[in-house]
């Protein structure tokens, strides 16, 4: 699928350092945890894994592109390829419903046909993720456990290589965390890459092949 390369990362802004001296390979199959306090720099992290930040120096390769040295058009073309990304506060076009919410990776570029059936896989997604029958919902009825899950479904609906979760199951009851927590297990048993983020959650540190703290 993708290797995973990160070579002495350091990110800065003016005089504040965030983070630096991080190195990392993940291949098929491995997941990684990003471990650490509130302000450590853990989003931070997944942005530069998730092609939306570049480091302040270092090196950061996807198999054999060093993603550190492409131009922007490039860069958000190998995000669309790679990258499925859940973010830690969800946001969502109010206006739009559950389903159209998901659906957004493919405008405008899908067909008819193509569309139909991603939406079908969308329900199928929002089944698996204990969000039967809200499709039609706009975000604004959901609670806070149900947009972080839809928030899921839609970096899912392209089947991505590199699946990244902010902060997967902060905030959410048991059931709802439990749920996400089978879906990365799940994730890596296809041989994906998943990289998240998490302050607490012993159970999700344990699903974990690697670790940076």
């Amino acid at each position: 699928m993708v290797d995973i390369t990160g070579k002495d990362l350091c990110k800065s802004y003016d005089k504040y350092l965030v983070f630096k001296g991080v190195s990392i390979e993940l291949s098929d199959g491995d997941i990684l945890a990003v471990i650490g306090p509130s302000g450590s720099g853990k989003t931070t992290l997944l942005k530069i894994f998730g092609l939306i930040m570049k480091p302040t120096s270092g090196e950061l390769y996807f198999d054999d592109i060093e993603v550190t040295r492409i131009d922007e058009t490039r860069l958000s073309d190998l995000r669309r390829s790679y990258i499925g990304y859940s973010f830690q506060e969800p946001i969502f076009i109010p206006s739009l419903n559950v389903i159209e919410n998901i659906l957004i990776p493919y405008y405008p570029y899908a067909s008819r046909s193509e569309l139909s059936r991603v939406k079908e896989n969308a329900l199928k997604i929002l089944d698996r993720l204990g969000l039967s029958g809200l499709d039609r919902r706009r975000p604004s009825d959901l609670s806070t456990g149900q947009r972080k899950r839809v928030d899921l479904a839609r970096a899912l609906i392209k089947d991505p290589k590199v699946l990244i979760v902010d902060e997967p199951t902060a905030n959410l009851d048991e059931e709802s965390a439990d749920i996400i927590r089978d879906v990365i297990r799940e994730y890596r048993e296809m041989n994906r890459i998943v990289i998240f983020a998490a302050h607490r959650d012993e159970k999700l540190f344990k699903i974990a092949s690697k670790k940076l703290d």
